[in-house]
């Protein structure tokens, strides 16, 4: 009677293993966000241009679980190279001792199209770990015109700054401080089937009439291109 039970949760954890898959987030279409206030007046914005991100996805029970997000710090960009510098040291992220910031979830989270979703995990940052919860939305699937399934979704969460550590401002002569403590996070995600994207260089379709133009000028068929913007478009192909 073991045996048999034995074998019933064995067979029953392989079929719930054979709807799940692993996904990864794709980071030509994804975006990791943020904004803190700026002088009580406006906020300064930025991104992290560098990241990876994978889950695992059960389509038998419309779930998702193990999220993990791995951000490098060095890829901060608020569109001032001096303000990045300034992130990137000891006052901020400390990306020479502490390069990565992670957030994990272990989940399950239910997914539904177009429903809200409330994700609980934890931050890794400069070495502190605090709870995090991103909310936001799970807008559904979609598959794109070279056969992949896509996933989609929109996330926001908050977090205090100086939890982590960072603590560095200035008080303006007016009172109050130069930047605030309360950073604003904004999530862009789109993911496919780990080991399975779609190519980026594929999203120039084949069958675009700039495409077969510019195989049939590289074989000599033709002597220039109708569609080019480039002058360099127009070059002759080398014999």
């Amino acid at each position: 009677m073991k045996k048999l039970t034995s074998l019933f949760i064995l067979l029953s954890i392989m079929a719930l293993n054979a709807h799940a898959k692993d996904f990864e987030l794709i980071k030509e279409h994804s975006r990791i966000a943020f904004d803190v206030d700026y002088m009580l007046m406006t906020k300064v914005e930025g991104q992290f241009k560098d990241f990876q991100g994978v889950f695992t996805l059960n389509a038998a029970e419309n779930d998702i679980s193990k999220i993990k997000i791995k951000v490098l710090g060095e890829s901060v960009d608020t569109n001032d190279g001096k303000r990045d510098f300034h992130l990137r040291g000891h006052e901020f992220f400390f990306v020479a001792t502490h390069p990565e910031i992670i957030f994990e979830s272990p989940g399950p989270i239910k997914i539904e199209p177009g429903k809200k979703i409330q994700i609980g995990g934890y931050l890794t940052m400069r070495g502190v770990k605090r709870p995090l919860i991103l909310e936001g939305v799970y807008k559904g699937k979609l598959k794109d015109p070279w056969g992949k399934d896509n996933y989609f979704f929109n996330l926001t969460g908050e977090l205090d700054r100086k939890a982590y550590g960072i603590v560095w401002n200035k008080t303006m002569d007016a009172g109050g401080a130069l930047i605030g403590d309360i950073v604003r996070l904004n999530l862009t995600v789109q993911a496919q089937v780990l080991g399975e994207k779609t190519p980026f260089s594929t999203h120039m379709v084949p069958t675009t009439k700039g495409i077969v133009e510019r195989d049939q000028l590289s074989k000599g068929k033709i002597k220039k291109l109708s569609t080019a913007t480039d002058p360099k478009d127009q070059s002759k192909p080398k014999k």
